[in-house]
Parts: structure tokens; sequence; C-alpha cells
């Protein structure tokens, strides 16, 4: 993979995909993803695509800069974007999870990185000390992760749910067809049956609605019965103006 790397705040604008090698044998396909910021889970920073992508893995590594540079709490950052996950997907949250306090060859207050060791191996994560820029501790970060994808079980996937199709009205009873003033009145048991199956805030739906008219012959039977251009029809308490 070749992922576009800068030292600037949202340099990855696409998740990139790469097969990472372990040894002869071992692999996994790692997806780095672009920053999650507070608010991703409502869609801030394109986070609902991005938080679509970890969905579907595994193991997380949450990279965490701890080298004070900027003035951030790793705790306070590490915390915010786990509440992201959990806003979002609370079966996510629940991910394994690997910490790598990245940054480490400028770490500036050690004090930082102890905090969030003590913070994450509380809640039961394991902490890498790496810095990307200087390739410090990717090795052994790789390793770990082949290590806890080796007993991860897969993700669940969840298949669509079937939805069945609408039943197909029997139009053989004939409707009740009434004009009063400038009204039609179409009533039938048979027509509740098929209206409750209609959506009339869906285009398609109402489209399905038309067409199971004309298939049993209501519109030409109106029409044998005089209807005209922009006249209401009203149906189980729905009006409707009749085109041709």
């Amino acid at each position: 993979a070749q992922p576009k790397i800068a030292n600037y705040h949202f340099t990855t604008l696409f998740p990139n995909l790469g097969v990472v090698w372990v040894e002869d044998g071992v692999s996994f396909v790692l997806a780095d993803i672009p920053g999650i910021i507070e608010g991703a889970s409502e869609g801030a920073g394109l986070g609902h695509d991005f938080l679509r992508h970890v969905d579907r893995c595994r193991l997380l590594v949450h990279v965490v800069d701890v080298s004070g540079s900027e003035g951030r709490d790793p705790v306070a950052d590490f915390d915010a974007i786990n509440e992201e996950l959990k806003r979002y997907s609370p079966d996510l949250a629940k991910r394994p999870q690997i910490v790598a306090a990245n940054k480490t060859d400028i770490l500036g207050d050690p004090a930082l990185l102890e905090a969030l060791r003590a913070h994450v191996e509380a809640l039961g994560y394991p902490l890498v000390e790496i810095s990307a820029a200087a390739h410090k501790g990717t090795r052994e970060l790789v390793q770990l992760a082949a290590e806890r994808l080796s007993v991860l079980p897969p993700i669940a996937v969840y298949e669509p749910d079937y939805v069945p199709r609408a039943p197909k009205a029997d139009a053989s009873a004939p409707l009740d067809i009434q004009h009063e003033d400038g009204v039609w009145m179409v009533e039938g048991p048979w027509l509740q049956r098929l209206m409750a199956n209609v959506n009339f805030a869906d285009y398609e739906s109402r489209m399905w609605f038309d067409k199971a008219l004309r298939d049993a012959g209501v519109f030409r039977r109106l029409e044998e019965m005089g209807i005209q251009d922009g006249d209401t029809v009203s149906m189980d308490g729905f009006e409707f103006e009749y085109q041709k």
C-alpha cells in the first residue's frame, strides 16, 4: 500500500488496505483509516464512512500521540475516540484493542506515557511503545497483532433480513364504486388489505399500488362509469387526483 503520509492532520483522506508480512506463512490485512475525531459517531469528519471500515476489523490498533508536542492529553484522546466507537456501535467498542503509544522518540514528559499505560492496562488493553517515524517498536507491534489475530474469531457477518413480497391481493371480489358530490368513492375489503401494504410516502410503493389497481381493472371500470382527468378518487380515507 502507498498511503499518503505527512506531518499535518487529516493527511489520510481514504482508508488504505495493505498486507502485513510477519513471517513465512503468516500475514494479515491492515486497514489504515483516517483519524477519527470527536463527533465521528454523528458523521463529523466523514466519521460514518471511516467507522464503517473499522466495524469490519477483528482487532483495533489504537494509535495515540504521547509526545505532548501539541499539548494534548493522551488519556483524554484515547477516551474520546473510544467514546465515539461506543456511540457508533456498542459491539465495536468491545472489540479487542492494542494501544500503540506513538512518537516516543520525541517524548517530552515520560509521565504522559506512564499515565496512558496505567489507564489502558487497567482496561485490559496491552500497550506497545512505538515511533512510526524511527521504526521503533513497530516490529513488536506487528508480532503482537499477528499473535492476537491467530486466536480471535472472525467477525459475525449479518445477512440482510429477508423482506417477503407483499401478498398479491385477491381482486376477484367486486368493489363498491359510488359517485357522490364530485368524488368517486371506491371501497372493498381486498382494497383495504392492498392499501395496508403500501407506503404512500415512497415512489416505488405508489407505483406498485398503481399497477395493482390497473391489473385489477379498477381504472377501466372507473372510465366506463365516466371518470375524467382531474376528478377526485377516495379510497379507504385516501384521496387521489385521477390521471388517465
